[in-house]
């Protein structure tokens, strides 16, 4: 919903006004905001922020008192308790904002300031004396932070157009980024890398130290698993995942304007809503709801009016009919800073801006993340191989007959697949949502860029436990790629409970004899929320998916997708075989799809493309 940027002269030359100046004028905000610039030396910061009532600002650019230090602040701290504990002597109060919370943590810890903040956040310091620029990302990624090192000089923002911005021109086409797109959908979990050569990611969990005409980039937040799947009783760990789940809502409720609750009907997004209520009371929370009268398959309509109504709260509809899928998808181009797949319900997503329109921002609680967190039914209990690992035999024996009867696989196959596969086979992770290659794609292409291995082999650093443990860090690592980016997050400030840095942590040392139950889905957070959320909603084991919609909405957008396929950038770049996107799309259009997934990371990809193509010769970098 904010921006924030800088520009760092490495040989300690003066930043020109106009650098700063085209920085800040490429920031696209969709709410009311003021712009703020600051320059000094080698150092320039840029920030647009959307004010928050009571106060409180998602996006700050200050100075302490000295004039020593300047930082530009986007976002918001979680632990403003235990910080204001710690840093009494930093002058920090109850009345410090939390860009002045950040400045006494660099006060105080110096750049080890990064794994002592709790919460969504990006930032960049600048310490005059030392001549020192410390950037930040939070620890799961929620806030972007994008890069670009050339000729000396540091460019770093929230948004992507800014960078590119401040360089003056358009960097060369990076094909490793079309290769992670096409092989998972979403961004690799340790990728960096963006549409254009050059300009990186900062990584989640990591920080860039620019000081003395060098950078160098270091991770300052670890993932750690207990070693051997964690002990301990069982209800003691439901209660504990249930009490941080409540502070992890809570402090997403702070500052701001009207909370929204994102609420579909099913488990995730029901609790969120749930324990909003529980502290914020039903005239505090809203809740919205996407329904479709016409793709019934994708409907929830039902689960979510229950939710609503047993939590007492006001609930608006979004018809996703009428908003249905690929509708204005070339328009949606206009304000993603990288391509992808959610480019296809811009639609639903307009809706929902016109939807919060008002006098104070808008806070929107949503559930994303929850299947890592509190695991899918879809998991593999790769859990059994640890017993194993461990030689509980009788203990795997009796958990790997309750897997058969609910699953009715061959006890063989089970063995095979979650006791000794995972063992044998260390990096293999095998997401179920991606193939590896989908047909269209070139071989020659998917060979170069090994997109299958680049599907199925773990890329998170390696973690202590075993092989799920292993599992859960990748799931969650690649959360940021699902995060809802483009035009949503610029008309609202999108909050996700289930990221809570404490939450992931605590979830990462439950048992797994609790986080997976045989033929229970999300028995963690089911057993968390029993006397909290409907009974309804919490038993509930249907599940439904927008595919129904996104068939719906590719018919009615035949003529424009036709359109995007036959001018497909992917095709010229020797990427995608025309034939065989055609007829793809051919096969969808009649209701079927290998992967409809694939389907639309390649059209709201080629889309993206397509509408960059006109004004740069970049993409020939690629052919």
């Amino acid at each position: 919903m904010n921006a924030i940027g800088g520009v760092c002269r490495l040989d300690g030359g003066p930043v020109g006004h106009a650098v700063v100046r085209r920085m800040a004028a490429a920031a696209q905000l969709l709410l009311p905001h003021r712009r703020t610039s600051w320059a000094g030396g080698p150092l320039a910061f840029t920030c647009a922020a959307v004010r928050f009532d009571g106060g409180v600002e998602g996006a700050v650019l200050v100075r302490d008192r000295p004039g020593r230090r300047a930082l530009v602040f986007d976002g918001r701290l979680d632990n403003r308790k235990d910080l204001i504990a710690q840093l009494g002597r930093q002058g920090a109060s109850g009345d410090s904002g939390d860009a002045e919370l950040v400045l006494a943590a660099h006060d105080a810890w110096g750049d080890a300031c990064a794994a002592q903040l709790v919460g969504d956040f990006a930032f960049g310091l600048w310490d005059r004396v030392r001549r020192r620029l410390l950037c930040v990302r939070d620890a799961l990624g929620v806030r972007p932070l994008y890069v670009l090192l050339h000729g000396g000089r540091l460019c770093f923002a929230t948004q992507l157009r800014q960078v590119l911005a401040a360089h003056g021109r358009v960097p060369p086409f990076d094909p490793e980024f079309v290769a992670d797109r096409l092989a998972l959908g979403v961004d690799r979990a340790d990728a960096d890398c963006t549409p254009y050569r050059g300009v990186s990611r900062l990584k989640p969990g990591h920080r860039l130290i620019a000081a003395d005409g060098r950078v160098r980039v270091e991770r300052y937040w670890q993932w750690r698993t207990p070693n051997g799947g964690g002990g301990g009783n069982d209800e003691e760990s439901i209660d504990r995942f249930r009490e941080t789940f409540f502070e992890a809502v809570a402090c997403r409720m702070r500052g701001g304007g009207p909370v929204w609750a994102d609420v579909s009907g099913g488990l995730d997004s029901s609790s969120i809503a749930a324990v909003a209520v529980r502290r914020g009371g039903s005239a505090g929370v809203r809740a919205v709801s996407v329904v479709f009268g016409q793709s019934t398959l994708s409907d929830e309509r039902p689960w979510a009016e229950t939710a609503a109504r047993e939590l007492g709260i006001e609930q608006r509809f979004i018809d996703g009919d009428v908003h249905h899928p690929f509708s204005r998808l070339r328009e949606a181009a206009d304000y993603w800073e990288e391509p992808h797949a959610a480019a296809a319900f811009f639609g639903v997503h307009r809706a929902y801006g016109r939807l919060f329109a008002g006098p104070a921002p808008p806070v929107l609680l949503a559930g994303v993340g929850a299947e890592a967190i509190v695991m899918h039914k879809h998991q593999a209990p790769v859990h059994l191989a640890d017993l194993l690992r461990r030689g509980r035999i009788s203990a795997l024996w009796s958990v790997l007959h309750r897997w058969q009867r609910v699953s009715g696989a061959p006890l063989s196959n089970l063995a095979w697949s979650y006791c000794l596969r995972p063992l044998v086979r260390r990096r293999l992770v095998e997401h179920e949502w991606s193939p590896g290659t989908h047909d269209w794609v070139e071989p020659a292409f998917a060979r170069r860029w090994d997109l299958r291995g680049r599907t199925r082999n773990a890329h998170m650093p390696p973690v202590e436990g075993g092989p799920a443990d292993r599992r859960q860090v990748e799931m969650i690592g690649r959360i940021s790629g699902f995060l809802v980016r483009g035009y949503l997050e610029k008309a609202c400030d999108i909050r996700y409970p289930f990221l809570h840095r404490p939450l992931v942590e605590l979830a990462l040392a439950v048992p797994w004899r609790v986080k997976e139950v045989p033929g229970e889905t999300k028995a963690l957070l089911r057993r968390a929320m029993r006397g909290v959320l409907p009974e309804e909603i919490r038993r509930r084991t249907i599940d439904v998916s927008t595919g129904h919609a996104v068939y719906a909405g590719l018919r009615r957008e035949w003529p424009v997708l036709r359109e995007v396929a036959d001018a497909s950038v992917l095709v010229d770049l020797g990427i995608v075989n025309r034939k065989r996107l055609h007829d793809a799309l051919h096969l969808a259009r009649q209701g079927h799809a290998v992967h409809l997934g694939g389907l639309l990371t390649t059209l709201t990809l080629d889309a993206w493309l397509q509408a960059r193509k006109g004004g740069a010769a970049w993409l020939c970098a690629a052919a």
